[in-house]
């Protein structure tokens, strides 16, 4: 898994333009989304790499998917295939202040926006916390 910060402003303006308009940060301010993607890196991971482990202790991270599929599993049953733009990864075990809740593995090669959860606490990013919250309420497979 490599990780890199987000750096030029052609990186910044072309993630913020394709957050703006798909997920969860899809019709916020597109000021917002610049300034949460320039707060964040990026990881990549080959096919097969792990992004979180059940049962770890979560890190104060979440996970924006940026292109590639994701694979969600627990105790090694399949729960979730995830290849949407924007689909959020991690956010259970941050928001609940718990360990992770199911393993991600790489099912592709991977490219993920990793948010720093205390960007998500600044009250200038209100909508955006709000908007990811909402994110995780609709997933229907997340297991509390």
């Amino acid at each position: 898994m490599k990780r890199n910060p987000v750096t030029g402003p052609a990186l910044v303006e072309s993630l913020t333009a394709r957050l703006c308009e798909r997920g969860p940060l899809a019709g916020l301010a597109a000021d917002v989304v610049a300034a949460v993607v320039r707060s964040s890196s990026l990881v990549e991971l080959d096919a097969g790499e792990m992004l979180v482990r059940e049962g770890e202790p979560a890190t104060a991270e979440l996970y924006l998917l940026i292109e590639g599929t994701l694979v969600v599993q627990s105790k090694g049953g399949f729960i979730a295939r995830l290849d949407e733009l924007g689909a959020v990864v991690g956010e259970a075990a941050v928001v609940l202040s718990s360990k992770r809740t199911a393993d991600v593995v790489a099912e592709s090669a991977v490219h993920a926006l990793v948010v720093p959860s205390q960007v998500l606490a600044q009250p200038e990013f209100a909508d955006v916390a709000a908007s990811i919250r909402g994110a995780m309420l609709r997933d229907d497979w997340v297991q509390y």
